[in-house]
């Protein structure tokens, strides 16, 4: 089911880019961004990384969502097919040589609630960033033609860095969310059998 997103998603692309792609590089850039998702996924898909998944297949569908009035129709199928890959990669579950390990040192209590708290407050301050950086401040200017070099010039650099900050504190976050999660469902398994 990867392999038919990232086929997907590619022909989606070659059929909203040509036949002058950067004619506005904000849309070619929106554009490869399903591309860059699908890629994402397929990769987590085959190396039973299922957050990988998840997190692509999620930003895929968002990404469709968002630009059903124009792109969304057209890319929706490599979401589905990436949803599709994400469901099938949770069912697997977890690889044998993770599972063996958090099975052979447990982490304690403390130490799981240490990283939650850890995890919550990197994502509570990268949502605080974004919003400063994305939201409270204009991140691009505007152009008569949108193209790469106007975009350059009129870009809002401090505030491109602040959202990135904070999109990687967010992600961090959740990858330490989920890893506790992940040992936590992990040992509850364990405790069951």
């Amino acid at each position: 089911m990867s392999v038919l997103a990232i086929l997907s998603a590619t022909i989606a692309v070659t059929y909203l880019l040509l036949p002058n792609p950067l004619a506005d590089v904000f849309f070619a850039g929106i554009v490869m961004l399903s591309v860059l998702f699908a890629l994402v996924g397929g990769i987590g898909a085959w190396m039973n990384r299922t957050l990988l998944v998840w997190v692509a297949a999620l930003l895929l569908t968002g990404l469709s969502i968002v630009g059903m009035m124009s792109i969304g129709f057209v890319i929706a199928p490599a979401a589905l097919f990436l949803l599709g890959a994400a469901i099938f990669s949770q069912l697997a579950g977890p690889r044998a040589d993770v599972r063996e390990a958090i099975i052979a040192n447990p982490p304690t209590k403390r130490t799981l609630m240490q990283k939650k708290l850890v995890a919550i407050t990197s994502v509570a301050v990268g949502i605080g960033l974004v919003y400063v950086g994305a939201f409270a401040q204009e991140l691009f200017g505007s152009c008569a033609r949108e193209t790469l070099a106007c975009a350059l010039d009129t870009t809002n650099w401090d505030a491109v860095g602040l959202t990135v900050l904070g999109l990687s504190a967010v992600s961090y976050g959740g990858w330490l969310l989920w890893k506790r999660a992940y040992i936590t469902r992990v040992l509850a398994s364990t405790q069951t059998q």
